[in-house]
């Protein structure tokens, strides 16, 4: 895994060489010139930049499964978060200072420059209109997510940005003073747009529609977990060939009147048996409210499965998971699957009220059959069972609890808080970062 790591790494890295060499190639000269040239030949760069960097966004969030299975899905939608902050700036800087520099040559005003080159060099009018896309994608994603406004507003103002690429890709090849300088840098520049988009559409959008024609999911039925949780059964052909593992997520999309357009990432919630796929949901917004409501026999598109919050990193024979509220969903799949594997896992619980302990039973069934150390921990009222504690999960009960944390791994999942604060509890009990284990499903 280290080296496939270092593998995608070192690619985007080449990339990065391979842009500036033929920057550099193309644009070096103007360094050596005053002022206007810089200028200009830090714009071309910034623009090339910005390019690539847009291209990189689709490809991280492309659904690959070769790169996914090295950082996860959920790293990588972090990783796409923060090359967007980088990318849109290196995007405002390029006409700014294409538009400086030639204003400084010509003797053009400001305002002058700008509408000379957006009307008398071909596509460069596309590539400012891709220019606002982008903008209007970033501002008002940035407003959406301030709000709290629902993600299906912001899925599809992202849809945008398709058309954007689409807008500014033609000026890039045909005015591009880098690009169309030089054949050879020409067909890498369109070899990457090529390889980044089949990637993306293949995996984004075709691979679900494949996996849903061969396997044929659907609803099977519905239980209630807790007052505020459901369980939802999928069946559907040949499951014994759809391949995941216990802690992994998928993306689901009901098609149902009303919810066929959205898609919602799940946590597997039971070890996979070849006839059904488990997913348990916290009714907690409009989505997840009408699920209890979906018709038995209700296609599903799956897109997936995603996430490295499996036991494929699991370095001893002693795990330790803890989990707050619905982050128990993942656990619950991956913590049976290591008992059965023989090894010793415990678990730490919290939860508000003990009637919103989710799989309740199910725990206690893997508590007596493998003699697991199970503990639920309630914030809110006094324990009235044995086995339960008051309160939150904090250093003492780490400690005392499970007094060995040190020598375990430790997978966490509950609400981002309260992770945040277990890294550093953990870390503080002598538990290295490589044995800690999680995901913050942050798409």
């Amino acid at each position: 895994m280290h080296r496939e790591k270092l593998f995608w790494k070192w690619l985007l890295y080449f990339n990065w060489g391979v842009i500036f060499f033929f920057w550099f190639k193309g644009s070096g000269s103007l360094l050596g010139g005053g002022l206007p040239s810089i200028a200009i030949a830090l714009g071309r760069l910034s623009g090339l930049s910005a390019a690539y960097m847009i291209l990189l966004q689709f490809f991280f969030m492309g659904r690959m499964p070769y790169l996914e299975r090295v950082f996860g899905l959920d790293t990588l939608s972090r990783l796409h978060h923060t090359n967007g902050n980088r990318g849109i700036i290196l995007l405002i800087l390029h006409p700014i200072l294409l538009v400086l520099g030639y204003s400084a040559i010509s003797g053009l005003s400001l305002w002058g420059q700008f509408v000379e080159i957006i009307t008398d060099y071909r596509h460069v009018i596309w590539a400012f209109v891709g220019f606002i896309l982008f903008l209007t994608v970033v501002g008002v994603s940035i407003y959406i997510v301030r709000l709290r406004i629902r993600y299906e507003s912001w899925y599809f103002v992202h849809l945008l940005a398709y058309l954007a690429v689409f807008s500014s890709f033609w000026h890039q090849i045909a005015v591009g003073e880098d690009i169309i300088g030089n054949k050879l840098f020409y067909g890498y520049w369109v070899f990457l747009y090529i390889i980044v988009f089949t990637s993306h559409i293949t995996f984004r959008f075709i691979r679900p529609i494949y996996l849903f024609l061969r396997h044929r999911f659907s609803v099977a039925r519905i239980l209630r977990e807790a007052p505020d949780a459901v369980s939802i059964y999928i069946k559907g052909r040949a499951l014994d060939r759809f391949f995941i593992r216990p802690g992994q997520f998928m993306i689901f999309r009901f098609l149902k009147k009303g919810m066929w357009w959205q898609a919602h990432p799940f946590s597997l919630s039971m070890v996979p048996n070849g006839k059904e796929i488990r997913i348990t949901v916290r009714e907690l917004g409009d989505f997840t409210k009408q699920l209890q409501n979906v018709p038995l026999g209700t296609p599903v598109f799956i897109d997936g499965p995603y996430g490295v919050f499996t036991d494929i990193f699991g370095l001893s024979q002693k795990t330790l998971f803890i989990a707050g509220g619905i982050g128990i969903t993942p656990i619950r799949s991956l913590m049976e699957e290591m008992l059965i594997k023989g090894k010793d896992a415990a678990l730490l619980y919290s939860n508000k009220l003990e009637k919103r302990i989710v799989f309740k039973n199910e725990l206690q069934t893997l508590k007596e059959k493998y003699q697991a150390n199970i503990v639920h921990i309630l914030s809110d009222e006094q324990p009235k069972e044995a086995g339960e504690e008051y309160g939150y999960i904090d250093e003492e009960k780490i400690r005392r609890l499970v007094p060995d944390v040190a020598h375990r791994d430790v997978f966490l999942c509950g609400p981002p808080p309260m992770m945040e604060k277990l890294v550093i509890i953990l870390k503080g009990l002598g538990v290295t970062p490589k044995r800690i284990h999680f995901e913050r499903f942050s798409l």
